[in-house]
């Protein structure tokens, strides 16, 4: 076989399998575990360029309108083009160093090069990684399923540096091994693992929370939600409070305080102000209340007039906000999004920008229960997930809000990625979205 055609072929493939995770098909994702092999077949740091390149434009061409819908009003269209381009250059950069014509080198440059797509920095932007496919392949198999993925395509190129009978007996036995792996996976830990009793989460259809009403609509919503429900713990999605102040709590106090009397635990994806008050700021914490008409609010609420809204509320002038689910009612809790969207929400020489906190815990205490929480953007990546999976958890929870990501694959893509991690390592799996 010629350089030319190995090089087209596995272009051609990786840009197949890219496009194919991109759907957020749990068949597709399987696929994907192959994307090394197609990277460094062809033995060419050029070829392992082009289809390491192919398969992330294929992969992460979502980003394009998810991101011209997030930031389209402060930019041009060209932005969300440049940083999918830029995207797939950085993540391209680790296939390029580990191509080699001496494929027994595979063993470990493989592995090497998924890792440096998995841990910060680029870890940050490491979308569609192939070890998104283990839960799928190999369901219950835990750390055994993320090494089968990582090390069986370094091994299967390696072995064509080998006498053919040694090529064909290693290959068999790797192949009967990932076989034997992915039957105990299916056979002897089939079935979903039970989820804890009492614990619902909620799906809303708000759209953009942050827009003027909308913001209380939700919390009604909420308040009735949690006043009709039987279950111990409701988890709701992502930023359905926009901003919760000391203005938001003396609104909720009394939802509150009959949670804590009922026993009942609210975890509420919220936007919380970012750093400490001084005390002058502590004497100022409720000024918000000047800034909403609570009167006006409720008598639109049951009218649903919506008419003038301006009267109803004036936006708070912009201030740094950490993306967090609060834990309130019969338990309190602060849980910090570790890896915002960058650019999106994460920008470092923003003002406004939500930080980046890769050193923050990753599992959360609720009702006795270890909870692995991923929020939003942090469903798609693989190191947040691993972290949290090396603190022992008992039961996963994810939250998102994928109003501006709506009519693309992306938001099936975190519900495939983050039931495929549930199914790796054999946890109950919540996931409450805002569409």
């Amino acid at each position: 076989m010629t350089t030319r055609l190995r090089d087209g072929i596995a272009l051609s493939s990786a840009v197949a399998m890219g496009l194919g995770i991109s759907t957020g098909y749990p068949l597709a994702m399987m696929a994907a575990a192959g994307m090394p092999v197609a990277c460094l077949a062809s033995r060419t740091r050029k070829g392992a360029f082009q289809s390491a390149f192919g398969y992330y434009m294929a992969a992460l061409w979502p980003v394009v309108p998810g991101l011209d819908r997030y930031i389209g009003r402060g930019a041009t269209f060209a932005t969300p083009l440049a940083i999918w381009v830029l995207a797939a250059i950085l993540l391209s950069l680790p296939w390029t160093l580990a191509a080699t014509s001496d494929l027994l080198r595979c063993v470990w440059r493989a592995p090497l090069a998924l890792l440096a797509t998995v841990i910060p920095p680029l870890g940050i932007i490491g979308v569609a990684s192939p070890l998104t496919a283990a839960g799928y392949l190999f369901p219950g198999t835990a750390w055994a399923g993320i090494a089968a993925v990582a090390l069986t395509p370094g091994i299967l190129l390696a072995t064509n540096a080998l006498p053919l009978r040694r090529r064909y007996g290693i290959r068999c036995f790797a192949i009967a091994l990932c076989i034997g792996l992915a039957i105990y996976g299916r056979c002897l830990q089939s079935g979903e693992a039970a989820p804890p009793s009492g614990w619902v989460a909620v799906n809303t259809h708000f759209g953009d929370v942050s827009q003027p009403f909308r913001n209380f609509l939700a919390a009604q919503f909420i308040q009735q939600t949690a006043a009709g429900s039987s279950a111990r713990v409701l988890i709701f999605p992502e930023a359905v409070v926009p901003r919760w102040s000391g203005a938001t709590e003396a609104f909720w106090r009394q939802s509150l305080d009959r949670c804590r009397a009922r026993g009942q635990i609210l975890a509420i994806g919220a936007g919380l102000p970012a750093g400490s008050r001084s005390t002058e700021d502590e004497q100022q914490k409720f000024t918000d209340l000047k800034l909403y008409d609570f009167g006006a609010a409720i008598d639109a609420l049951r009218t649903m007039n919506t008419t003038p809204l301006h009267l109803i509320q004036a936006k708070p002038s912009p201030e740094p906000t950490d993306n967090t689910m609060l834990v309130l009612g019969a338990e309190s809790a602060t849980f910090y999004q570790r890896v915002p969207v960058p650019v999106g929400m994460w920008r470092p020489f923003g003002r406004t920008s939500v930080p980046l906190r890769l050193t923050a815990p990753g599992v959360l205490t609720i009702d006795h229960q270890r909870a692995a929480v991923l929020i939003c953007f942090e469903q798609m990546l693989t190191f947040p997930v691993l972290l949290s999976m090396l603190q022992h958890p008992t039961v996963i929870i994810g939250i998102s809000n994928t109003f501006w990501v709506d009519g693309t694959p992306i938001p099936r893509y975190q519900a495939t990625a983050l039931r495929g991690w549930a199914k790796l390592f054999r946890l109950p799996c919540f996931l409450a979205v805002n569409s």
